[in-house]
């Protein structure tokens, strides 16, 4: 009899942040953390998953639905998946525990802190495992959801691997010796047990497991009633102009031979207008992602002739409205990267994406995708009256082996 498992840390918590130690008390995911798990669940959602199993500590649980939600799955929780028990010094900084940080993490008796021994954690780890094998078919890939000193314990009292080689070696590069939302895979066959994929991220465990190329190919909306005022326009918004419609038929003519496998498109109205025209008659699987929303300008959105305010030209470049209800660079980043690997995940090599967004989207891309001074980029356009971002104007890029690479720009023909 087979089982594979997928053994997944939960997300980045409030201690992990404070540099605290965290085994049998709890603490929240972070908004990071919660991020992390979204993106591993992306990464392994092709994995068919028989069953999960997770520890009861909320901050694994919360992960494990994160990463259960594309299979259909719920967790089962389980007591005996919790963390490696450290007693007393649950919830002390790292810096004021006795010794060398690493050394206290590697150590196998806590039992003077009134925490875990090996051998009261290989009882129940061992009870967990067994029930885990007890519950599958030969066949069967589980996912777990459990924590990091539970994953370096159990390298010894289950699968029989050099925890301390591993260390070493992970200290010698800088490498996290168990990642939050890191994935280690190890089976069971026949009563041996047997590490097969040591810990690694989501991104690696893409590489390593799901390499291939999608082609992505990217529409700015067509003109709007506020882009003919001169308004600013983020997650406001306003209708099509008939100019607007025309441009979107030129745009699909200029797509008519391309297949598209999928289409993602900004759920704002007049990005699926555009949307609609290009894709008329083609079956095409259309997903609308507020996340590729145009930028949340806050306060300034509507407003007219907003660039003849050098202040504003700067929050626009820098991507920082936060102080007015709106988004920074960092929170546009997030949620494009989100929705990017989600497309990503869930195609097959050779697979054509269509997206159709915003104009500060595709810069955000290009900044993302490339060490380009898009801010540059914009004021030589400008300065020869082109611009760099028309209305429904096309730009293609792809992925490959974890990097996305530009194809060509929106607007080329000049740089």
């Amino acid at each position: 009899m087979k089982v594979t498992f997928y053994f997944v840390r939960h997300g980045k918590t409030v201690f992990n942040q404070q540099g605290r130690m965290q085994g049998m008390c709890d603490s929240p995911l972070l908004q990071e953390g919660i991020d992390g798990a979204q993106d591993t669940a992306s990464a392994l959602c092709r994995v068919p998953f028989a069953s999960c199993y997770s520890s009861s500590s909320e901050r694994a649980w919360d992960t494990a639905e994160i990463l259960c939600a594309p299979h259909g799955l719920k967790p089962v929780l389980m007591k005996d998946l919790r963390e490696f028990d450290f007693g007393s010094l649950d919830g002390s900084y790292l810096k004021d525990v006795k010794g060398e940080a690493g050394d206290e993490f590697v150590r196998e008796d806590w039992s003077e802190y009134g925490g875990d021994t090996m051998e009261s954690f290989q009882q129940r780890s061992d009870r967990a495992f067994a029930t885990m094998v007890e519950n599958s078919r030969d066949g069967d890939t589980v996912l777990v959801v459990s924590h990091g000193a539970y994953m370096m314990h159990l390298m010894d009292t289950l699968l029989n691997f050099d925890r301390f080689a591993y260390v070493r070696k992970c200290n010698e590069t800088g490498r996290p010796w168990m990642p939050n939302c890191g994935i280690c895979i190890f089976t069971y066959v026949d009563g041996v047990w047997q590490i097969t994929e040591e810990p690694m991220s989501g991104d690696e465990y893409r590489k390593k497991h799901d390499p291939k190329h999608v082609s992505f190919t990217f529409v700015r909306h067509g003109e709007t009633l506020f882009n003919t005022q001169h308004r600013l326009q983020g997650h406001c918004d306003s209708p099509l102009t008939d100019n607007g419609i025309r441009q979107a038929e030129e745009a699909g003519k200029k797509l008519a031979d391309l297949h598209f496998d999928r289409a993602y498109v900004s759920s704002a109205e007049r990005t699926r207008d555009t949307a609609a025209v290009l894709l008329k008659g083609k079956d095409v699987p259309v997903r609308y992602e507020k996340r590729l929303k145009e930028v949340n300008f806050g306060s300034l959105e509507g407003m007219k002739d907003v660039f003849n305010d050098p202040k504003v030209t700067r929050r626009f470049n820098d991507t920082d409205f936060t102080d007015l209800g709106g988004e920074n660079r960092q929170e546009v980043h997030q949620r494009l990267r989100e929705v990017l690997m989600e497309a990503v995940d869930h195609s097959i090599d050779g697979d054509s994406i269509l997206l159709v967004s915003h104009g500060k989207i595709y810069f955000t891309l290009l900044e993302m995708m490339s060490e380009m001074d898009v801010v540059k980029m914009i004021d030589d356009a400008h300065a020869h009256h082109i611009n760099p971002c028309p209305n429904c104007g096309i730009f293609t890029f792809h992925y490959e082996n974890g990097t996305f690479r530009i194809d060509h720009l929106m607007v080329e023909d000049w740089f």
